[in-house]
């Protein structure tokens, strides 16, 4: 083959895949999946690459950003959309693509290792907590248990789930020793009893926060309401916090769980789904809203212990 020729066909295969990839930018657009916050500038968004308007996708990635939003640039890249990211202390995080193998990253996102993931909540890379039900009779019970050697060996706490609800459980870990749980109950027409406790030692001891339960352990105080179902808790150490609830409301709490605020007008009910929150301690406070399809996704944030609320960044529905 002559060189001329030769360099022809590499600019004619170039236009070719640019064009295709054109072509796939418009099929596809960012949709984001699932978030971490480490700081109030430093956090991961877990992304897929997907139709416009909801439908199938083409992979996934997940983006860093170092100056609180304003830029993004993608630290990994997967074969599905990371539907799940997970905290792991200060500088680490899972990330765990749909029906993909999970990645582990402990220096803030710069590079990721293959991982096994499980369903624990870590307050470091070393220290979680695990939620297992169990039958006692014809009830079902749930199993707290610890580890703090990276999942090795574990021990059984006190579970206070077991005094309240205990069809499922959350935790947010704020420390090693810093923790608050939200107990759930069976989910029922768009409704779900629930119940925060904290703990200040590991789980040695037990303090109750507010609660809306049903019989046999009638409990209604605190802000709290029916509708809705818990999915995830955020909290700072000096009790600023945020609940998030499937086809529900954003609830506001600053006294370490014992009274919480609705925030009905900031979320779209049976629209948004949370896909990941954070509090801090001055006040800030980010949740990451996906919306079903049509629907535009959003980054929101407070400044102000969660008073008023901001849109910090939009996707296309």
């Amino acid at each position: 083959m002559k060189p001329a020729f030769r360099g022809l066909l590499v600019v004619v295969a170039a236009a070719v895949l640019a064009q295709s990839g054109a072509a796939a930018s418009v099929r596809h657009a960012v949709r984001p999946e699932s978030g971490v916050f480490w700081s109030k500038r430093v956090w991961l968004i877990g992304i897929g690459y997907c139709a416009r308007g909801g439908g199938q996708c083409a992979g996934g990635a997940v983006e860093r950003t170092t100056d609180g939003g304003r830029t993004y640039h993608v630290v990994l890249h997967t074969s599905e959309p990371v539907g799940l990211l997970t905290k792991v202390g200060a500088r680490g995080a899972i990330a765990t693509p749909s029906g993909g193998h999970a990645w582990r990253t402990l220096d803030g996102g710069r590079t990721w290792k293959p991982f096994d993931y499980q369903p624990f909540f870590w307050a470091t890379p070393r220290v979680a907590v695990r939620f297992t039900a169990y039958m006692q009779g014809s009830s079902t019970k749930l199993a707290l248990q610890a580890t703090h050697d990276g999942g090795r060996t574990w021990r059984l706490l006190a579970d206070p789930c077991n005094h309240a609800v205990t069809y499922n459980a959350y935790a947010a870990l704020v420390t090693a020793k810093l923790w608050w749980i939200v107990c759930v109950g069976v989910p029922a027409g768009g409704t779900a009893d629930k119940a925060i406790f904290s703990t200040r030692d590991g789980g040695k001891t037990w303090q109750t926060g507010a609660a809306n339960l049903g019989p046999p352990h009638v409990r209604v105080h605190g802000g709290v309401g029916l509708i809705g179902s818990p999915d995830e808790l955020a909290f700072a150490p000096n009790g600023f916090g945020l609940l998030t609830e499937v086809h529900g409301t954003l609830y506001v709490t600053r006294d370490g769980g014992r009274h919480f605020d609705a925030k009905r007008e900031v979320v779209r009910r049976d629209v948004d789904l949370d896909a990941g929150a954070a509090a801090f301690s001055d006040g800030l406070g980010y949740v990451l809203l996906t919306g079903k399809a049509g629907f535009p996704a959003r980054l929101i944030k407070t400044r102000d212990f969660g008073r008023t609320w901001q849109v910090v960044r939009r996707w296309g529905g």
